[in-house]
């Protein structure tokens, strides 16, 4: 049982260069961006609050294209 825990974690395990998710910024065409609402409150200047709540999820799916 132990060796099969193991051998499944090492199947599972990646880097986290490989695991992270990166983004392209439609608004300032930057790519490499890993977290996209804090991209758009430091960079862009969006409201915290317009930014967290869930109606807009769709808004930041649309400015962030999926790079890797």
């Amino acid at each position: 049982m132990q060796s099969q825990i193991l051998e499944y974690d090492k199947i599972q395990a990646k880097p986290k260069s490989e695991r992270q998710v990166t983004y392209f910024c439609r608004l300032c065409r930057k790519y490499d961006i890993k977290t996209r609402k804090a991209h758009l409150q430091n960079v862009h200047n969006a409201n915290r609050d317009t930014v967290t709540k869930r109606s807009n999820n769709d808004l930041v799916d649309v400015i962030f294209v999926e790079s890797r």
